[in-house]
C-alpha cells in the first residue's frame, strides 16, 4: 500500500456529546499520515468548547448555515490530504477504517472508495454496498456480494455504485475538479451526486469489504428516532432535484415524473403510518403535504438556476500548508486486546467487573485497542464506551464442546463469548484474550487454541466451598455440576498460554486447593490499580460521631458476620459510633435466612438504630461512603485481592483487615492499617477499639495508606505491568507476529 495523507472531515451540528466520541475513537487509528478537520454549523451547544479542547491539533472550519453539502465543501477546501474522507458526527471507525481506504487508491481509475457500515447496534449492517438510480432511489446490500468494480461504475450503467455519507473518501484533486458537492443537496444525496458525476467521467467507486464505521444514527432536525423520519423538507428536494438532474439524461420527462410521484406517495403513507401508531403527529401529515408542494417547485427551480451549486476548482485553492497530524496511540508496541467479563459498568459490577473496567479502560487510555465482551440481553450490541469497544452478547444454547465434563451453562456462557471473539478477531487479529478463572469464561478459547489466553486470577471456587457452607454442601453433595466446575478450572489453569494474578497469596491458594504447580514462565504478577477518584477528600474531621464501612456481599467469605458478631459491644462501648455495611444483604444462610435478618432480629433496639443497611449501592454514592467515613473493616475470610481496601487508601482511611490472601499483600500493619486473625470477633474489636479511641491514629494511618495506593496502586501501574506480560505471552504463542497494529483479517458478519 502507498501511504498518502489523509484528511479526515467531520461535519457537525448540535452534537458535542457524540463529537467527543468521534474524536476519541479517530484516536485509535492505526493509520498515521491523517489528520482532523471538523467544521461545526450553527451549532447552540457545546461544541465550539469542546473543539476548543483540541486546539492545536485539528483544523476548524464554520458553515454558518444548516447545508451538509456547503459545510462538506468547507472541509474539502481546508483540507491539506491527498484523499479526504468523511465520517459523521455521531459515528466512529474501526482501527483498520483509513488503511483499508488508502489501499484502494493504489488503483489509479479509483476516485472514491468506503468501506460498509454498521448500524446503532454496532452489530447489524446499514449497509455493505449501495447503488443508486438515475432518479435517486437506493438499493442496499446488507451482506457481502462481490461486485466487479469497473463494471459497476462504467458511465451510462443504470445503477451506480456510492459510499455512503458517513463512510466516503475521495482523492481531493478529482473531488475538487468536479466542484466538488453540489450545495443544492443542503441533506440527502449528496454522495451519491457525486459517485454519479465520478462514473460518468470514467472514474471507479470502490466498494470495499474491510474499512467498518460503526453509524449510531442520533436524533437530529430530520428525525427524533432512527425509524421514523419527521421532517421530509429536504429529503423531498434532494430527492427530486436528483431525479430532475440525472433521470432526464437516461429517461423521458415523464417517466422521471412519474418516480417523482411514486416517491411522494410512498413517503406519504410512511407519514400515516406514523401517525397512525402515534409516532407523528397530526400537524406533521399537514407539514408534509406543504412540504412535498413546496419542495417539488423548489427542485425544478434548482434545475433550471443558471448557475450550478457547485463550486469552480479556483473556490478550494492549493494545499497551501503542511498536513497537521492528529496524534494517536498507533505504534510498535500497540496490542489489540480482548478481555471478558460476565459484569460490567453501567450496570452493577462486583470486584472482577470492576477491575476489568479499570484494566479495559486504562489500556485504551495508553492507546491499545481494547474490547470487552459482556453479558448483553436481546441481541448484540457494540458501542465505544470511554474509549474501548464493549460487545454486549446474549448467552445462547450451543453444542456441546470439548470432550469434558461442561455444565450447560458454563458452556454456554463461554462458547457465546468466543463466538464474539471470533467476530472481533476476524476483523482484525488479536494479540491476547484474557478471561477469569470465574465461571470457567475462557474454556472455550482455551480448548479451541488459535488465540492467546490469559487466565485473571481471583477469588478461586475451591475456596468458596471451604468457606461458605451452602456452596460447600453442594460440592459434598449431590451437585455433579460444582464438582464439574470445580475440575474445569483446574482445566483452564493447566492450559491456559498465561496466568495473571494480582500477587503470590492468590497463586499460592490455588496451588493449594488444586494440589497443582504453576508453571512460573506462565505466570504474570501484576496489582490492581484502580483510578484515583477521591478527589479533594480528606480524612473525616475529628467529632463525637465516628462512621464505621463495610462494602461488600453479605456471605460468609466475606466476614461481615464476624463484624456483626462484635458489633453490639462496639456500639456499647462507642456511644459515638455508627456502622454502615453497603451490599448485597439478600444473600441467604444455610437455614433460609440472611445475615441482615439475623442481626436485626437478635440485636438491641438502640444499637440496631445505630447500624445502617443501605444494600447494594451505585459508585456515585459508594464513593460518597468513603468519603464520609472515618474506619474501613473488611474482616473477609479470603480475598484474592481487596479491592475495598484501595479504595479505603485512597480516600486516605484506615483499614481493619483479616490478615490473610492478598490483603496482607496491601495492608502495611501498624502503618496504614491494622491486620487481624480471620473469624476472629475479639480481635477484631480490639483493632477496632484502638482505632475509635484515638483520632489521630487514624489520620496518620489513613494519610500513609494514600501514599501507599499513590506509590504502587494506581491504574497506570497496573496497566504497565499487564502490557508487559500480555507481550511476554503473546512473544510465546504461535501469534506473536500479530503484536502491534494488528494482522487484517477476512472480514465478518
Amino acid at each position: 500500500m502507498t501511504e498518502r495523507t489523509v484528511s479526515v472531515i467531520v461535519n457537525t451540528y448540535d452534537r458535542a456529546e457524540s463529537l467527543a466520541l468521534t474524536l476519541a475513537a479517530l484516536e485509535q487509528l492505526d493509520y498515521r499520515a491523517f489528520e482532523v478537520v471538523v467544521v461545526n454549523g450553527p451549532s447552540r451547544d457545546g461544541t465550539e468548547d469542546l473543539l476548543d479542547r483540541y486546539r492545536g491539533r485539528i483544523t476548524v472550519g464554520r458553515c454558518l448555515e444548516r447545508n451538509l453539502s456547503r459545510s462538506r465543501n468547507i472541509g474539502v477546501r481546508l483540507a491539506a490530504g491527498e484523499i479526504v474522507a468523511f465520517i459523521d458526527d455521531d459515528a466512529y471507525p474501526d482501527p483498520a477504517w483509513l488503511d483499508r481506504l488508502v489501499e484502494a487508491y493504489d488503483d489509479p481509475e479509483v476516485a472514491a472508495a468506503g468501506g460498509p457500515t454498521y448500524n446503532y447496534t454496532g452489530t447489524d449492517v446499514q449497509a455493505w454496498r449501495s447503488f443508486v438510480d438515475r432518479f435517486g432511489n437506493a438499493r442496499v446490500d446488507h451482506v457481502a456480494r462481490a461486485y466487479p468494480g469497473a463494471v459497476t461504475s462504467a458511465p451510462f450503467t443504470t445503477w451506480v455504485p456510492y459510499t455512503i455519507g458517513t463512510n466516503c473518501s475521495f482523492r481531493r484533486e478529482v473531488l475538487v475538479g468536479i466542484g466538488g458537492f453540489d450545495e443544492e443537496f443542503e441533506y440527502y444525496l449528496e454522495e451519491s451526486d457525486v459517485c454519479c458525476r465520478l462514473v460518468g467521467l470514467g472514474y471507479v467507486v470502490a466498494q470495499l469489504d474491510d474499512g467498518f464505521v460503526y453509524h449510531k444514527f442520533l436524533p437530529s432536525w430530520v428525525r427524533d428516532r432512527p425509524d421514523v423520519v419527521k421532517d421530509y423538507r429536504q429529503v423531498l428536494k434532494s430527492k427530486l432535484y436528483f431525479s430532475l438532474k440525472h433521470g432526464l439524461a437516461a429517461a423521458s420527462f415523464r417517466e422521471v415524473c412519474a418516480d417523482i410521484v411514486r416517491f411522494v406517495e410512498k413517503c406519504a403513507t410512511e407519514v400515516d403510518e406514523a401517525v397512525a401508531a402515534g409516532r407523528l403527529a397530526e400537524s406533521d401529515r399537514t407539514k408534509f403535504e406543504t412540504d412535498a408542494a413546496e419542495m417539488s417547485d423548489a427542485a425544478l427551480c434548482a434545475l433550471r438556476a443558471p448557475e450550478p451549486r457547485t463550486r469552480p476548482p479556483e473556490w478550494f485553492g492549493r494545499v497551501a500548508r503542511p498536513l497537521l497530524a492528529f496524534s494517536t496511540g498507533a505504534g510498535p508496541d500497540r496490542l489489540h486486546v480482548c478481555l471478558t467479563s460476565a459484569e460490567y459498568p453501567p450496570t452493577r459490577v462486583n470486584g472482577i467487573g470492576r477491575v476489568v473496567h479499570a484494566l479495559a479502560t486504562g489500556l485504551a487510555d495508553a492507546g491499545h485497542v481494547v474490547h470487552v465482551v459482556t453479558r448483553g440481553d436481546v441481541s448484540r450490541r457494540v458501542d465505544l464506551e470511554e474509549g474501548v469497544w464493549v460487545h454486549r452478547v446474549p448467552v445462547t444454547q450451543h453444542a456441546p464442546g470439548p470432550d469434558l465434563a461442561v455444565p450447560r451453562h458454563i458452556w454456554d456462557l463461554s462458547a457465546s463469548f468466543y463466538d464474539e471473539v471470533l467476530l472481533i478477531d476476524g476483523h482484525r487479529a488479536l494479540d491476547v484474550l484474557q478471561a477469569p478463572n470465574w465461571d470457567s469464561e475462557g474454556l472455550a478459547a482455551i480448548w479451541d487454541g488459535r488465540i492467546p489466553v490469559v487466565v485473571g486470577l481471583y477469588t478461586p471456587l475451591k475456596t468458596l466451598t471451604a468457606l461458605d457452607p451452602r456452596v460447600g454442601a453442594a460440592l459434598d453433595g449431590s451437585d455433579p455440576s460444582i464438582r464439574d466446575m470445580v475440575a474445569l478450572e483446574r482445566y483452564c489453569y493447566e492450559h491456559a498460554d498465561g496466568l495473571l494474578a494480582c500477587g503470590p497469596s492468590v497463586v499460592a491458594e490455588i496451588e493449594s486447593r488444586y494440589e497443582l504447580s504453576v508453571d512460573r514462565r506462565r505466570l504474570g504478577l501484576v496489582a490492581h490499580g484502580l483510578v484515583d477518584r477521591a478527589g479533594g477528600a480528606r480524612p473525616a474531621a475529628a467529632g463525637p460521631r465516628v462512621g464505621l464501612l463495610f462494602v461488600g456481599r453479605l456471605e460468609p467469605r466475606k466476614g461481615v458476620d464476624v463484624l456483626l458478631e462484635c458489633a453490639a459491644g462496639l456500639l456499647a462501648r462507642h456511644g459515638g459510633l455508627e456502622i454502615t455495611i453497603a451490599g448485597d444483604d439478600s444473600v441467604p444462610t444455610l437455614d433460609g435466612s440472611t445475615m441482615r435478618a439475623h442481626f436485626e432480629r437478635t440485636a438491641p433496639k438502640d444499637l440496631r438504630a445505630r447500624v445502617r443497611f443501605l444494600g447494594p449501592v451505585d459508585d456515585d454514592a459508594l464513593l460518597s461512603l468513603y468519603a464520609a467515613c472515618d474506619i474501613v473493616v473488611v474482616p473477609s475470610r479470603f480475598e484474592s485481592f481487596g479491592l475495598m481496601l484501595l479504595e479505603a487508601m485512597m480516600f486516605a482511611k484506615p483499614v481493619v483487615a483479616s490478615d490473610v490472601g492478598g490483603m496482607r499483600e496491601i495492608v502495611v500493619d501498624g502503618e496504614t492499617g491494622r491486620l487481624v486473625p480471620a473469624g476472629d470477633p475479639d480481635a477484631l474489636a480490639g483493632a477496632l477499639d484502638d482505632l475509635l479511641g484515638q483520632p489521630e491514629l487514624r489520620r496518620r494511618l489513613g494519610a500513609a495508606g494514600r501514599r501507599r495506593y499513590e506509590e504502587r496502586f494506581s491504574r497506570g501501574q497496573m496497566v504497565d505491568g499487564v502490557s508487559r506480560f500480555y507481550r511476554s505471552v503473546v512473544g510465546s504463542h504461535g501469534r506473536g507476529a500479530a503484536v502491534g497494529a494488528g494482522a487484517p483479517g477476512a472480514a465478518a458478519e
